[in-house]
């Protein structure tokens, strides 16, 4: 065994255990699913189907959703008490009768507030979503729309509030809390709309041609969505991967860049998922719509773009799996150089990027828009 060989595999941190993989997957998982939920029912269902048969599959989605968003909660709170050096199992943590030595912990160093009352915050925050998702089966018109707002908002709030422990004591600082909220925040709202939209047009092909137009509407409204968040991704992405991974030789040398490596193409089978749907399912059924092949509207909007989305969700799932395995960094795992400070010539760097990412989406879709009304 060469000496390489043996660096490389004392290098590799130990796997995760079990309950720490899938308590971090429906940590992220149940954030995703509420706001994709309260998205489509704030901003994506048109005012035109309130009500109707595309409405009622995303709110058929009500219950389980809840349920999914209340037990993550509960189970990454037990998690983290498990993390700490009280000594306890996971299951073992999992009583209430261990919450109190876990708010007991002290402070740490440089924040303003300690890590296990927040995270107790965030779980009350986890239970009001559950509650409020749950309630929106029996509203509707105006209060429900208003009340996913709330809800979206408050899923929102959620996943930023471990962010907000550590008090901001330089720009460096400053720009790891921003840009690492960033990154998650647009993760659960596009990952979050997938999984919604994709379960609700199965449910929905029953409701026939006018659950198909609404969710052609749905889905071309998603997209913008989808890539403001793919925007902030990449522009957050960028910056994390130089923060931890050092080369590009690191992305196959060590066990972070190889796992980041993998998630990095399923992130780019989502844009490519994405980007069909685009480029060409929206304009398709929009030519059909108007040349009134009401068959044809129907086959795709409420049987072939689910499936295209469903196996994007499977890559949004592949990309969750990943998460709990990118601990540390490529760069320590090396043996390499940190990577320098933020400045601004980074943030001018980044702005530029914004802005060239931007300015690709917006012609992407006026391009497209052209096209598909040339062919009609």
């Amino acid at each position: 065994m060469t000496s390489l060989t043996l660096h490389l595999a004392a290098a590799a941190p130990a796997a995760p255990p079990l309950w720490r993989i899938l308590t971090e997957v429906g940590y992220f998982a149940g954030l995703a699913l509420a706001s994709g939920f309260f998205l489509a029912l704030a901003f994506l269902v048109p005012a035109y189907a309130r009500g109707g048969g595309a409405e009622r599959s995303v709110r058929s989605l009500a219950v389980p959703i809840a349920v999914v968003v209340a037990v993550a909660g509960y189970l990454q709170y037990a998690a983290r008490i498990a993390r700490t050096t009280l000594g306890y199992s996971f299951s073992e943590s999992l009583s209430p009768a261990r919450f109190g030595a876990y708010l007991a912990l002290p402070r740490e160093k440089g924040a303003w507030i300690s890590s296990a009352v927040m995270s107790t915050i965030q779980l009350a925050a986890f239970l009001v979503v559950a509650l409020l998702i749950a309630a929106t089966i029996r509203m509707s018109g105006g209060v429900l729309a208003i009340a996913s707002r709330i809800g979206l908002v408050l899923t929102v709030v959620t996943a930023m509030l471990p962010s907000a422990t550590t008090a901001i004591s330089s720009l460096d600082a400053g720009a790891k809390t921003v840009l690492t909220a960033t990154h998650i925040l647009a993760c659960i709202v596009w990952l979050g709309g997938v999984f919604v939209l994709g379960a609700a047009g199965l449910l929905a092909r029953s409701t026939g041609l006018d659950g198909a137009g609404a969710f052609e509407r749905m889905w071309a409204r998603f997209s913008v969505w989808a890539m403001g968040a793919v925007v902030a991704i990449a522009t957050s992405g960028l910056w994390l991967a130089w923060v931890h991974v050092g080369s590009f030789a690191q992305f196959v040398t060590t066990p972070y860049g190889r796992y980041l490596l993998i998630k990095l193409v399923l992130v780019a089978t989502m844009i490519g998922a994405g980007v069909y749907n685009v480029r060409v399912l929206i304009p398709a059924i929009a030519r059909a719509r108007l040349a009134g092949e009401d068959d044809t509207v129907v086959r795709l909007a409420l049987y072939h773009f689910p499936k295209v989305v469903a196996a994007e969700a499977v890559a949004g799932v592949g990309v969750l799996l990943i998460v709990p395995f990118l601990s540390g960094s490529a760069r320590k795992q090396a043996d390499g150089a940190a990577a320098g400070p933020f400045d601004w010539e980074t943030f001018g760097i980044g702005a530029l990027l914004v802005a060239l990412l931007v300015g690709a989406c917006v012609a992407a879709v006026r391009v497209g828009a052209p096209r598909a009304a040339a062919v009609s």
